[in-house]
């Protein structure tokens, strides 16, 4: 039995044929203007490689502009792509559109399939969550080739970015700087820095964020506790036990996720261990465990990417189709919408307000 990325897909066949996607999806989808030996081509290498449309493609097209959204999560259990997986489907309701979902893992192969059979079904759009770093260059090819438009959540697009891409994304680097600095404010020069990913261009950001709150400060201690290799919340819990059960323990901690920062916590009630703590990005019992988190106002992001599809719809055929900033930086309707950066905040809840230990026994003999 094939593998589902064995599979063929609208590019495979553009190739076999030696057309554009573009050109493959128009034969494929039955559209006329299309000259006859080329679609001869398209429909011998579709038929070669056992290349089939959903026939869905074609009864929306022959309706106008089609109801459905392409969009890539990378974790589904991840809890900031969660959160805007949940206001996108709530936003995108408003306006008569619906997700058609993928969670990619690790694997850009099932990123790359998914896109092409978004182009091959025509749909009106693709927002991009989180991408694989391997996969970013896809996106800018697949607009170029489609005209689709495509918005993304996550910066490792943006520097592929063209026509009909618009990113954005939150500040990463502030929310790194923004967390080192609370705990620099309380007294903390042990931080112990637990991230994933490091080629992640996230987690780059977040991590030159850190970096630059320790400008002029020779008195921190970081990189010894720097850990790049967490990926969930079984290491996470992992690294966290060991740092807790060590002499040289840091004093504070930074996670750079909130599924990295929710194996920190589970290390610290199973040790009953309690460092200073903040974490990037909300998660839903945040709150209830006293977490300091930098978070994103997701619910505008999410209202200004459904806009900035709403804004490019085409007049001709109903597809959603470019864009550009508008003078107030937001996404406009001309040809290309760039990188729009929205700010975080720090939510100061406790856990990120701690005194290091020695700084609480003396302020407790004071009190």
């Amino acid at each position: 039995m094939a593998k589902q990325n064995d599979r063929p897909t609208l590019a495979t066949v553009a190739a076999r044929a030696g057309v554009s996607i573009k050109t493959a999806s128009r034969v494929l989808n039955g559209e006329k203007h299309v000259a006859q030996a080329t679609a001869e081509k398209v429909e011998d290498a579709a038929a070669e490689l056992g290349f089939r449309l959903n026939p869905t493609a074609r009864r929306l097209r022959a309706g106008g502009r089609s109801p459905y959204i392409g969009v890539v999560l990378s974790d589904a259990d991840d809890a900031f792509q969660a959160r805007v997986f949940s206001a996108l489907e709530a936003e995108l309701a408003t306006v008569d559109l619906r997700p058609v979902v993928t969670v990619i893992g690790d694997d850009p192969d099932r990123e790359q399939a998914f896109l092409d059979e978004c182009l091959a079904n025509d749909l009106s759009g693709i927002i991009v969550v989180r991408a694989h770093p391997d996969a970013a260059d896809n996106y800018a090819r697949a607009a170029a080739a489609s005209g689709i438009r495509i918005v993304s959540f996550d910066p490792a697009v943006a520097s592929r970015s063209g026509e009909g891409i618009s990113v954005l994304a939150g500040d990463e680097a502030a929310a790194g700087r923004l967390a080192a600095q609370q705990l620099l404010d309380h007294g903390h020069i042990a931080l112990g820095v637990i991230g994933d990913h490091s080629t992640s261009l996230i987690t780059t950001r977040r991590l030159e964020g850190i970096q630059s709150a320790f400008t002029g400060r020779h008195d921190v201690g970081w990189r010894a506790y720097m850990r790049e290799d967490a990926h969930d919340e079984a290491s996470a819990k992992n690294v966290v036990a060991a740092w807790l059960g060590s002499r040289s323990a840091p004093s504070a901690l930074i996670t750079l996720s909130a599924t990295l920062t929710q194996g920190a916590i589970d290390a610290c009630r199973r040790l009953d261990e309690w460092p200073a703590l903040v974490g990037i990005d909300d998660f839903p019992t945040a709150e209830l465990l006293d977490v300091t988190v930098i978070d994103r106002d997701v619910e505008t992001m999410v209202a200004e990417a459904v806009r900035s599809l709403q804004d490019t719809v085409g007049e001709e055929d109903g597809r959603l189709g470019g864009g550009a900033g508008d003078e107030n930086g937001g996404p406009g309707d001309g040809a290309s919408l760039g990188q729009d950066v929205f700010p975080v905040r720090v939510i100061a809840r406790g856990s990120g307000e701690e005194l290091p230990e020695q700084e609480r026994r003396l302020s407790a003999r004071n009190s």
